[in-house]
């Protein structure tokens, strides 16, 4: 056990009110150090949020602040917090379970939607106003396409290194970021949405921010309860919705995205009738922006992130594969832009 592991355990113990009988580490790198722990007072999660100087969020803030409003409005499938030491940067709350399946099935995308209602009828109680914007937040149409930009940039700084994925951003990534991007100028303009106007707030939605099987654990009566809530905060529910349709580490059949979108449209619809619209011209561009995601682990800083978390994993198939993942994930992009139109 190494000092910072130590200091978790204490700082837990006093939150607690129980040592540790048993600690075992679920994750660790370098956004912070994640224990799951045995004690006399049942199974808690301990975890610490390190600051890195370049970090402009606060991790610690966001998830104590997310789990504790939702717990205080009646939210039963996410963890509960039991208390925080804010000078240590440590947080505990209760350990639900274990990692759920990737592969969803029904019960799950029902209980998805209906915690995207919850979220979705939670804003409306007074101390929503104090949660932050979520990480990336869109809340502009033009904020999704500065930030795929900005990302295509920062790969093109690496591509005389990598060959492959120069050939992959110009042959394909390059002509789907121009064709997507003027189709979504059309479709805004020809609604009159000024693609610079930040949506009201009575039109966004509070969103996890990384949403999805991926972050849900499975409790012992078989629900799901979602995790991770470092990111959360006000957003376009475009940007929620697209992003549970496309991530990467989930996997959801045709007829699952179907009743995801239909869900959606139904819940989002009767407050912003221009829901839809943003929904049909953004999609394509967020789809873009995960592929920005995928692809940054040929950034040097990225690679050096994995090392510190242990990875041993060869460079060059850690490159294929994402690779294969952005390939994936444009045809994705393709196909199922068309559920949106039917």
């Amino acid at each position: 056990m190494n000092g910072v592991e130590a200091h978790v355990l204490a700082a837990a113990a006093d939150i607690i009110g129980f040592p540790a009988l048993r600690a075992r580490q679920l994750t660790r790198g370098r956004n912070n150090v994640t224990l799951l722990l045995e004690t006399a007072g049942g199974s808690f999660i301990a975890k610490h949020y390190p600051q890195s100087p370049d970090e402009t969020r606060d991790r610690f803030f966001s998830e104590t602040r997310a789990l504790d409003f939702m717990s205080r409005h009646g939210f039963d499938c996410t963890p509960t917090l039991v208390g925080q030491n804010q000078e240590a940067r440590i947080a505990v709350m209760t350990a639900n379970g274990t990692p759920a399946e990737t592969f969803a099935n029904t019960d799950d995308i029902e209980a998805c939607i209906d915690f995207v209602r919850h979220l979705y009828e939670a804003r409306d109680h007074m101390d929503a106003d104090d949660l932050p914007a979520a990480a990336e937040a869109c809340p502009a149409p033009d904020d999704v396409m500065v930030q795929v930009d900005q990302r295509r940039r920062r790969l093109e700084e690496v591509t005389n290194s990598h060959a492959e994925l120069k050939r992959f951003l110009q042959t394909a990534f390059d002509p789907s970021l121009e064709r997507y991007k003027a189709r979504a100028i059309r479709i805004l303009k020809s609604a009159g949405i000024e693609s610079n106007d930040p949506l009201p707030r009575q039109h966004q939605t509070l969103s996890p921010s990384d949403f999805g099987l991926h972050n849900a654990v499975r409790a012992q009566n078989g629900s799901l309860v979602f995790v991770d809530f470092e990111y959360f905060g006000w957003d376009d529910p475009v940007r929620l919705v697209s992003d549970f349709l496309l991530h990467p580490g989930h996997v959801l059949d045709k007829a699952q995205k179907d009743r995801f979108t239909a869900a959606c449209r139904s819940i989002f619809t009767d407050n912003d009738t221009f829901f839809m619209t943003r929904l049909n011209a953004l999609y394509p561009m967020i789809g873009l922006r995960w592929g920005m995601i995928v692809l940054n682990e040929f950034l040097p800083e990225r690679m050096a992130r994995r090392r510190a978390a242990g990875t041993s994993e060869e460079a060059d198939e850690i490159f294929s594969a994402q690779l294969t993942k952005a390939t994936r994930l444009l045809a994705d992009i393709e196909a199922s832009t068309r559920l949106l139109n039917n």
